[in-house]
């Protein structure tokens, strides 16, 4: 299927994560981010059939600064012709398109339990397109492509039914995958209680702050 490109779109560490400021103060939000966006790179790069992993970022010193040297990891400066997480996963696209991938994996920075099962899974299906959902089944936490297609991102609310929609325009199969792995976003204080303890005990520990 050739080469493999991870695409992670990272936020500044600053403006992410606000609707978690009754669970953790700013600067312990901040860390967070970087806490995150870390582990999922670090799981990118552990997996064999990921070639390359692209950090896509507004802030490129912050985003050095937390993810994991290496010269499979690549941090690149969002084009601001291509703002927001679906700017972001369109110049991803055309990044892997550029080192001849065959396929891209655009994955979000926020997953706590993301392990390489769940990303070998993610790559494991022989469809042009791969989704896995969040918890609630409404969104989208990764999207695994075939390069070729030219394909409109839809990431925002209710993004599940609306990648369907767009594979459906393309003529093209969706397979989903669903682990908690891939499921288990952290936006909301919903989610931070979705934890389970010891991956909050984890993560409370990594961030460097008692949560409240």
């Amino acid at each position: 299927m050739g080469e493999v490109v991870a695409v992670v779109p990272l936020r500044d560490g600053r403006s992410g994560k606000t609707r978690l400021a009754g669970v953790l103060g700013p600067e312990a939000r901040t860390r967070l981010v970087g806490v995150l966006a870390r582990h999922v790179a670090a799981t990118l790069l552990d997996v064999e059939p990921v070639d390359r992993v692209l950090v896509l970022t507004q802030d490129p010193d912050f985003a050095g600064g937390v993810v994991p040297p290496g010269p499979r990891l690549r941090v690149v400066r969002q084009a601001p012709d291509r703002p927001g997480l679906n700017g972001a996963a369109r110049q991803g696209l055309e990044l892997a398109r550029t080192y001849g991938a065959g396929r891209v994996l655009l994955i979000h920075a926020d997953l706590p339990l993301l392990d390489g099962e769940d990303v070998r899974a993610l790559l494991a299906p022989a469809g042009r397109i791969v989704l896995a959902s969040d918890r609630a089944h409404e969104g989208t936490n990764a999207l695994v492509l075939d390069t070729a297609l030219d394909y409109a991102f839809r990431f925002g609310p209710g993004s599940r039914a609306l990648h369907r929609e767009e594979a459906e325009r393309l003529g093209q199969a969706v397979v989903e995958v669903d682990r908690s792995g891939t499921a288990i976003d952290l936006d909301s204080p919903a989610d931070w209680a979705a934890l389970p303890g010891e991956v909050r005990d984890r993560v409370v520990a990594a961030v460097g702050l008692a949560h409240r």
